[in-house]
């Protein structure tokens, strides 16, 4: 059995002692039936067959960590979710497989639905259009893993390495490619770009929706206020050049030529 886990590193509010998942939903599904933080086994059932379903909300009580996975079988075809709450005493599984999974024909999607990592973020977001991205970490990350989910269940992603050991100078590019259920292949690209902060700086930052910071900086070359400014400082100084080369030669001469020397008369 393969899993693509999507990581959530939000934590929960404070109080509790036991952790506990009081509800859970998803995008594109409907649990059977009502959730229940002692029952683990439930069946989901896709709002529109063929489109993989994603975190909606969740919300629990106590302190601890929230991890979503993607379950498939041997020919790599999603069956269902696991989601894992994480605490410091221990972790609870609850188990959501796919009751009306379609029927895998084949088809031509091969488009990715999310990329996360443990730490970072990835910018742009996500769309059919783009196939180059860059994943932000924090300066001092030592160990980046991330996971990726397709948009059609029929469809795979083979996964990078589950941990992927980074060194302090490393330039990485990571690449993912997405089959699709008739065979195409599309190939996406992760550029890893190290920010100046350090991971207790860049998880605030990035908690607080502050990302903005760390894309400005890295495309600050690349804003067309700078391009302009460069290219009108570049044609002032060929300018003042062109008019110091041209005030030279007609500079008048103040003796002639052939005027003898006032000594030599």
């Amino acid at each position: 059995m393969l899993f693509a886990a999507l990581p959530f590193g939000v934590l929960a509010a404070d109080g509790a002692e036991e952790p506990v998942l009081v509800d859970i939903s998803f995008n594109n599904a409907e649990i059977n039936s009502t959730f229940d933080p002692e029952t683990h086994d439930y069946l989901l059932i896709l709002k529109e067959v063929g489109t993989t379903p994603t975190l909606a909300s969740y919300k629990i009580e106590g302190e601890a960590n929230l991890f979503v996975n993607y379950k498939y079988d041997e020919m790599k075809h999603q069956t269902g979710i696991v989601v894992t709450l994480e605490f410091s005493s221990g972790s609870a599984l609850y188990n959501f497989n796919y009751k009306n999974a379609e029927f895998y024909d084949k088809n031509s999607n091969n488009y990715l639905e999310s990329v996360n990592c443990n730490i970072g973020f990835v910018y742009p977001e996500i769309s059919n259009d783009v196939t180059e991205y860059t994943i932000y970490i924090p300066s001092d990350l030592t160990t980046l893993s991330i996971s990726a989910v397709t948009q059609k269940v029929s469809a795979y992603c083979d996964a990078p390495p589950k941990e992927i050991k980074l060194k302090s100078e490393q330039v990485l590019d990571i690449p993912l490619i997405v089959t699709a259920s008739n065979g195409e292949k599309r190939t996406y690209s992760f550029a890893v770009k190290r920010t100046n902060q350090k991971t207790d700086e860049f998880l605030k930052a990035v908690q607080s929706g502050k990302t903005e910071q760390f894309v400005k900086k890295e495309h600050f070359y690349n804003n067309p206020e700078f391009i302009i400014a460069v290219c009108v400082t570049v044609i002032a100084i060929a300018v003042l050049y062109l008019l110091f080369r041209i005030s030279r030669r007609f500079t008048i001469k103040v003796t002639d030529g052939d005027e003898k020397d006032f000594f030599e008369m």
